[in-house]
């Protein structure tokens, strides 16, 4: 932390718990209601502020879904913790996917998902920072990959990609899943990613 950096005032402190707090408001909403369907008024209402409180905050539905990304960067920013700690390598990959896949099944995380893909094929724009979320994500698996000197059937950043891939496709599936399914699938997705990461 830069000890020179001024500490934030309680006025700061106070509009940064206000954005957050209307940033998942915006996000209950959208889970409930979708995007579309989802007014600003509504938002404001579920966040228990005025109209133009809002507005002071974020001029647009678009502009709240690109702030959720921040909220995903700090979900993601504890599991990517998981990446950096000590270990044999494959017991660091088996911890992350396991909390990985935890995290992309939760139900409400595989809508949110599904309502900021969706939008996101009419808005590139709010791509960039879910797309920014991914990256650190795969590189943080790149860099465990990559402590000891191997050989792997593919590159490594390919592998990186497809491991996410798994876990996000296997999760997403099974958002709606009884608990006993999502741990029996876990089971199997861990022994895959094994086979995946065999060395030559």
């Amino acid at each position: 932390m830069d000890k020179d950096k001024p500490k934030p005032t309680k006025r700061q402190l106070a509009t940064e718990d206000r954005r957050r707090h209307i940033i998942e408001a915006a996000a209950a909403c959208f889970i409930e209601q979708g995007f579309h369907q989802s007014s600003i008024r509504d938002i404001a209402k579920r966040a228990q502020i005025s109209l133009g409180n809002l507005y002071n905050h974020f001029d647009s539905k678009t502009a709240l879904i690109a702030e959720i990304a921040s909220l995903e960067a700090d979900d993601l920013g504890q599991i990517r913790d998981i990446l950096e700690g000590e270990g044999e390598k494959q017991d660091i990959i088996d911890a992350f996917v396991t909390a990985y896949f935890s995290y992309v099944s939760q139900p409400e995380n595989a809508v949110l998902t599904a309502e900021i893909t969706a939008e996101a094929m009419r808005s590139p724009h709010i791509v960039e920072a879910f797309s920014e979320n991914r990256r650190r994500t795969v590189d943080g698996v790149i860099t465990v990959l990559s402590r000891e000197k191997a050989s792997f059937p593919e590159p490594v950043d390919e592998l990186a990609n497809t491991l996410l891939d798994l876990v996000e496709s296997a999760a997403g599936r099974l958002a709606f899943s009884a608990e006993a399914t999502k741990s029996s699938t876990l089971v199997h997705l861990r022994s895959v990613v094994r086979r995946l990461l065999s060395e030559k």
